[in-house]
């Protein structure tokens, strides 16, 4: 980069790994800290170590006051969670229907219910009634 400016990619996960070793004092494990601090008081003793995690926390207090830019935010908290329950719904879906045409294709080549059952997490009675579908 440059002398201005400096990037870092964080993992924001690895701070909870308590496994992996690191220094409490190193900057970037401080911001790392910072922006996965779940109690205001974690985030004030970082405020103390550190005058950019300081001005950060300041701003985020003024931000935090602004009712606007509150609501802002917590409108955009719950699409994020909207749309992870939209995919999370599609994906089990998606699973379901992806068991049942296993389950369809091992009736086609003979398998055992209990088998299939089994293979597939199906109820022995979906399986049973899917063969009674593939019969009519």
């Amino acid at each position: 980069m440059t002398d201005i400016l400096e990037v870092h990619f964080l993992e924001i996960v690895k701070p909870a790994n308590l496994a992996i070793p690191r220094d409490e004092n190193d900057r970037i494990v401080e911001w790392m800290e910072f922006l996965d601090a779940k109690s205001k008081g974690v985030i004030e003793m970082l405020a103390e170590k550190n005058k950019d995690i300081k001005k950060a926390y300041d701003l985020l207090q003024i931000i935090s006051k602004d009712e606007k830019a509150r609501m802002l935010y917590d409108a955009r908290e719950a699409e994020l969670r909207d749309q992870l329950t939209r995919i999370e719904t599609a994906e089990n879906k998606g699973k379901a229907e992806g068991k049942l045409e296993a389950a369809r294709n091992a009736l086609k080549k003979g398998l055992s219910l209990e088998d299939i059952a089994e293979i597939t997490d199906l109820p022995l009675e979906t399986v049973q009634k899917l063969k009674a579908e593939l019969s009519n």
